[in-house]
């Protein structure tokens, strides 16, 4: 697979297809929707609309990303999930399709899922990609290629050498699946790659860590100075 592409990755893949229309009510499912979602009776899906299956946040975020498909003026959304299922994190990449009738009117609609898990985790759960939104794609990066990330409110930025991502995780989240023995949590908005700080700068009772290749200097907080100096060998 092409380090940063999806687009390979999907086509190894059966997506899971759900058919809806403008009520969200589902008239149609394959087979492979429901080896995706194996805790979801077919009785659930058909009996109601697809909302009932999700909380109120991510009801508020699938209408909004039916709007955006209805407005033919704005890209076909995708999205980027994660679901718990039997007390497992699984991750889904969601595309929104129209589809026309005869009159080439747009009633129904057309949700492809793909569980992308197995690509992007490990055994232990911990991540060997970290999906990024990328322009009008969502690419897949290799942690090693990421110096550091950045808290942006409940979400996170992801800083590489070739530029800033926008992911849709916490940092906190971020956290707890990165590899412990190179991601290290410096201060509550920045965890940083450690083997990708070229110079710790120490200024009075501060630590600043400069990022290679750059001007960029990070950070650590005051709580976190102690432990950082043992992470590092200097206590």
């Amino acid at each position: 697979m092409d380090s940063d592409s999806l687009l390979n990755l999907l086509e190894q893949m059966d997506p899971g297809i759900v058919i809806f229309d403008d009520n969200l009510s589902v008239s149609y499912i394959n087979r492979a929707l429901m080896l995706i979602f194996p805790g979801v009776h077919k009785e659930d899906l058909f009996s109601g609309d697809i909302m009932g299956l999700h909380s109120e946040r991510i009801q508020t975020r699938i209408r909004a990303m039916v709007r955006l498909m209805k407005d033919s003026s704005r890209p076909i959304p995708f999205s980027f999930k994660r679901i718990s299922i039997h007390q497992s994190d699984r991750y889904l990449f969601i595309k929104l399709i129209p589809l026309l009738d005869n009159k080439m009117e747009d009633s129904l609609n057309c949700m492809l899922v793909y569980d992308i898990t197995p690509f992007i985790t490990n055994k232990d759960h911990r991540f060997i990609k970290v999906p990024v939104n990328s322009g009008k794609e969502i690419t897949l990066i290799d942690p090693a290629n990421i110096f550091y990330l950045e808290a942006d409110n409940i979400y996170t930025k992801v800083h590489t050498r070739s530029g800033s991502y926008f992911c849709d995780f916490s940092l906190r989240f971020l956290e707890e699946r990165l590899p412990s023995e190179h991601f290290y949590r410096i201060h509550r908005s920045y965890m940083v790659n450690l083997s990708k700080v070229e110079k710790i700068i120490k200024e009075r009772q501060s630590y600043y860590l400069q990022i290679q290749n750059s001007d960029i200097r990070l950070p650590v907080s005051r709580n976190k100075a102690a432990d950082f100096s043992k992470k590092i060998g200097l206590k």
